[in-house]
């Protein structure tokens, strides 16, 4: 039923916007229903920190601002970056590592491993557009919201025939991979522009999310060795009601938090007002 519901929805939101659009964009704030191809360079704090380093963000979204300049957004971002913090054995434990760190395959020789950071982020946004120049559907605005937040490290190889590394292909990988997630809070303040001619439109934000994530995983493969006794023991269960969880290597909560600037290229449907001629 949702299938059929939505798209009447913005059908009706789209034809709404075009009956109302006969304003003119550069004397009148006029609904617009805009798609969004937008890119964030983002920054990690807190315990995103403590396992990432500089990531990235690409994402679409739609948006609808209403003729009073408020805005209603709705987006989906890929989250990505190549630094994960900490050696290959602090990342796949001493149980599968070399002493230097390195994964042997199946023919017996080293493996060349990439690691690096995923994950995606879906939100929905209300803000407020504060009219600037060049018209009064450019502007300031300030937009909040509340959506969900997935991050893990990812392992990377060149699988061959006769040095895959087994201990962490297929199902292995989610063993080590660290995936947390959870719901967060997103704010952002920026500019928006649209042009007199529709040629360029565009916005240009910095933005903060916070999410308080948890280890979505059940069971941490990493091995290390007991400093006490001397014993290589697993990681184990990531459950914190678990008897046997190891607060060391993991927590109940954690603070994941991103800063950065996002820059957006938008795709407005409003019709072009025809130009006025004049005859003799």
């Amino acid at each position: 039923m949702r299938k059929v519901i939505l798209p009447l929805l913005l059908l009706g939101v789209m034809c709404q916007i075009s009956a109302q659009s006969a304003k003119d964009i550069t004397k009148d704030p006029i609904p617009v229903a805009m798609f969004q191809v937008t890119y964030a360079f983002e920054l990690p704090a807190f315990d995103t920190r403590d396992l990432y380093g500089i990531s990235h963000n690409l994402g679409g979204s739609f948006v609808y601002k209403t003729a009073s300049n408020w805005m209603f957004t709705a987006n989906a971002n890929f989250l990505f970056g190549n630094k994960v913090k900490g050696d290959r054995v602090s990342i796949f434990g001493e149980g599968i590592t070399t002493v230097d760190g390195e994964i042997v395959g199946g023919s017996g020789s080293m493996t060349e491993l990439a690691v690096d950071q995923r994950g995606l982020f879906i939100q929905a946004e209300v803000g407020k557009l504060f009219p600037f120049r060049p018209n009064p559907n450019s502007g300031f605005f300030v937009q909040a919201g509340i959506g969900y937040l997935r991050n893990r490290i990812r392992t990377d190889f060149q699988e061959t025939m006769l040095n895959t590394p087994y201990v962490v292909e297929g199902d292995y990988q989610y063993g080590y991979d660290r995936m947390r997630g959870g719901p967060a809070f997103h704010i952002e303040t920026g500019y928006l522009y649209f042009s007199d001619n529709r040629l360029l439109n565009f916005s240009v934000a910095l933005e903060v999310t916070y999410a308080r994530t948890r280890d979505l995983r059940d069971y941490d493969f990493r091995v290390f060795t007991n400093p006490e006794t001397g014993v290589m023991e697993p990681v184990g269960t990531t459950n914190p009601k678990d008897p046997k969880y190891n607060s060391q290597y993991h927590k109940p909560h954690y603070n994941d938090f991103y800063y950065g600037i996002r820059v957006s290229w938008n795709i407005p449907t409003y019709r072009r007002q025809p130009e006025n001629y004049y005859y003799n």
